[in-house]
């Protein structure tokens, strides 16, 4: 009887259960990233929208749901980045564990002090605007670390016995980010680059970090494509501001910028990715920075 107790209580132990990973699905790949490095070997991490993609327009695929329903735990942004189409996704999953109020949902964006909230009353005439602020924080390595902190809380709290792990792995992200961003920085001053038009305001966080003026944006509105009338405008602003560089994100349509370079044909355009899996150069967080930097740098 003795023999028989002890084998149940050993395949109880080393069942598939025992050793079974947190489900980890993030909204965007630069989460997905920082998922990843922070659970280790702890958690199996999906990613919902691509590297390549535009986060704010992602079709509601049914294979998404299936991804959510299965999930311990749903990481998104917030502010209103993935308001068009994950409300679809959790309502399909119908995963009561992800849903709001629940340890399973997480948004990290509100977390983090997002930059560009506005006050007063905001209306659709305005374009595309996000009232409770600028949700592209995974821009900032400096934030980055520190939802990589976040993230580690919120799966020891799912998982408890490896709440140490993850709070270390957390930091040691948080730790590199930080060391490599006074490299980055210093390498954008010696560029001489203190002014950069964009297509969206995709980079705000990255501009802010840095200490780059985004003033001038190829978007008449956000969410509203360039119009020859505010192309001619943008034309005028980067000669009286001698602006010299245009960085447009890769999910964007560069050849707007064709009549700008015909007008200033001594400007430099860059196009660039803006999150992990972006391009085939941009695998990870560091080559993301990393690559933007170099674009400012003219090195890539």
């Amino acid at each position: 009887m003795k023999q028989i107790f002890l084998v149940t209580i050993l395949l109880l132990f080393f069942s598939p259960l025992a050793f079974a990973k947190l489900n980890v699905v993030t909204t965007i790949s630069d989460l997905r990233a920082v998922a990843e490095e922070v659970g280790g070997e702890h958690v199996s991490v999906e990613g919902i929208a691509k590297g390549t993609q535009d986060p704010h327009f992602i079709e509601a695929k049914p294979s998404f749901m299936i991804k959510v329903s299965r999930a311990d735990l749903l990481v998104s942004v917030g502010l209103d980045l993935e308001v068009g189409w994950l409300p679809s996704l959790m309502q399909g999953a119908r995963n009561p564990k992800i849903a709001k109020g629940k340890s399973g949902f997480l948004e990290v964006g509100s977390l983090v002090q997002p930059i560009e909230v506005t006050t007063g009353k905001v209306s659709r005439a305005a374009g595309d605007v996000h009232p409770l602020g600028n949700p592209h924080v995974t821009l900032d390595p400096k934030r980055l670390g520190d939802i990589a902190v976040i993230i580690s809380k919120r799966l020891g709290e799912l998982d408890p016995g490896n709440a140490v792990q993850y709070e270390r792995n957390a930091k040691s992200l948080q730790s590199r980010l930080i060391t490599k961003s006074a490299d980055w920085k210093a390498r954008i001053e010696r560029s001489g680059i203190k002014k950069i038009v964009s297509y969206h305001k995709t980079l705000s966080y990255f501009f802010d970090r840095f200490q780059i003026s985004n003033e001038v944006i190829l978007e008449p509105k956000p969410g509203l494509p360039p119009t020859s009338g505010h192309i001619l405008n943008v034309i005028d602003l980067m000669k009286n501001q001698k602006i010299s560089l245009i960085l447009v994100e890769n999910y964007f349509d560069p050849t707007v910028t064709n009549k700008i370079v015909k007008e200033l044909p001594n400007i430099r355009i860059e196009t660039v990715a803006v999150a992990v899996d972006g391009s085939p150069q941009v695998k990870t967080i560091d080559d993301l920075f990393e690559k933007l930097v170099a674009s400012i740098e003219g090195k890539n």
